[in-house]
């Protein structure tokens, strides 16, 4: 962990907190945005505060420093966590606080309370809520108390339109609301069909089967059920695949999805835990599934993979669909024959259609989710925000709509 606070530049600071620094989708956009920033022209200075032990995803090459409010995982803030919190906060005084998740969100905002001059602050919503009663009691009580907290934001940055009318639904002010998509490094992301042999190798996936991929943590919200039992169907059709299961908690199955498992034949699925290599081998993967059955609001696993030149099938979860356009197929979620309806129609066109749409997935990221371009526009999220503050006698005075003027 850094305690450096040297580099500060005029044209801003900005505090980032998030619930952790693990491996998953906001945590790699965090990671991304921030060592794709050229801290020179934009003037703009980061920093990080997590609020778990810093994890595997701190940003490399820059200057950007990280502290950690060593919480305990899935408990209760402590009152140590927030000294810690509030002196950071006042150590760093950013004129903008940025949270991720629903966590670092009220985080933000707690530590802008403390502070003689609050600082903007700006929240970052990764999920969807399709249903909220599927959500933990926990996560209902913590969006309850954010929807009261919304309208004192500079502005709700959403990374999917679906997500941001439900959460306007539930109550979070529809005035805040900015929209920017995820993006993807096509340089890092990208067509290679040479590295079919890596991934056979790493994952003893045998000649002449095709791959389908399911990437993601062992979470119910994934419905890796779902996944394996559609599997099963393509297998019984008399398909030649191969279903790959990646990610945190894969190699530990849940018991549920152990009996789902027990049902396909054993050389037919590969279970692989935790892995930060999956650029390396995504492009050698022939389908890519996305099963989940809430909670998605803008799947990184489906622009990387679409990046890569891999043709995707997903549930209808968030944006997912928008995402795909037409390029895969989007079905409804926790329907096992839809999920093997589509991997088989996928498979009908052979070698050549899975081609042709893993080009044209390519094609719609470069043209529409290019890293580049997402990192530019939060950049002018910023530089609007900072304009607008330094003007108003209040941080959240005349912002949403300067914010809106400034994006594209």
């Amino acid at each position: 962990m850094t305690h450096d606070n040297s580099l500060k530049p005029a044209g801003g600071s900005i505090a980032h907190f998030t619930t952790s620094l693990d491996i998953g989708g906001a945590q790699a956009m965090l990671r991304k945005l921030i060592e794709h920033s050229d801290m020179r022209r934009d003037a703009l200075s980061h920093a990080i505060v997590s609020l778990l032990p810093p994890g595997i995803f701190s940003p490399v090459g820059t200057p950007c420093p990280v502290y950690s409010l060593y919480m305990p995982r899935g408990g209760r803030p402590t009152i140590p966590s927030l000294m810690r919190l509030f002196r950071i906060s006042n150590r760093l005084r950013p004129e903008i606080l940025q949270g991720w998740m629903y966590h670092g969100n009220l985080a933000a905002s707690l530590a802008s309370m403390v502070r003689s001059d609050p600082g903007a602050i700006v929240w970052n919503v990764r999920h969807s809520l399709s249903d909220p009663a599927l959500e933990s009691r926990k996560t209902r009580a913590l969006l309850a108390l954010s929807s009261r907290l919304s309208s004192r934001t500079s502005a709700i940055l959403y990374n999917s339109q679906t997500s941001a009318r439900q959460h306007e639904r539930y109550g979070f002010d529809p005035e805040r609301t900015v929209v920017i998509p995820n993006g993807f490094d096509c340089a890092t992301y990208k067509p290679d069909r040479e590295r079919r042999a890596l991934l056979q190798k790493l994952f003893a996936i045998p000649d002449g089967r095709t791959c389908v991929a399911v990437i993601g943590r062992h979470h119910p919200m994934k419905d890796h059920v779902s996944a394996v039992e559609a599997a099963r169907r393509v297998i019984e059709s008399g398909r030649n695949i191969h279903l790959l299961l990646v990610g945190p908690g894969m190699d530990n199955p849940s018991p549920g999805l152990r009996d789902a498992l027990a049902l396909l034949p054993r050389h037919r699925f590969t279970l692989v835990g935790e892995r930060t290599d999956v650029a390396d081998w995504l492009p050698g993967v022939d389908i890519l599934a996305l099963s989940s059955a809430w909670g998605e609001a803008f799947p990184n696993i489906l622009g990387e993979a679409m990046a890569c030149g891999v043709p995707c099938v997903a549930t209808d979860i968030g944006d997912s669909a928008f995402v795909l356009g037409d390029t895969g197929l989007a079905v409804p979620p926790r329907s096992p024959e839809a999920l093997s309806e589509a991997i088989n129609r996928m498979c009908d066109g052979g070698e050549a259609e899975l081609a042709e749409r893993g080009g044209a997935a390519r094609r719609r990221i470069e043209e529409h989710f290019e890293l580049g371009e997402i990192t530019r526009q939060y950049r002018r999220l910023y530089q609007s925000i900072l304009r607008g503050s330094r003007a108003a006698s209040r941080p959240t005075d005349q912002l949403p709509s300067q914010v809106r003027a400034a994006l594209p």
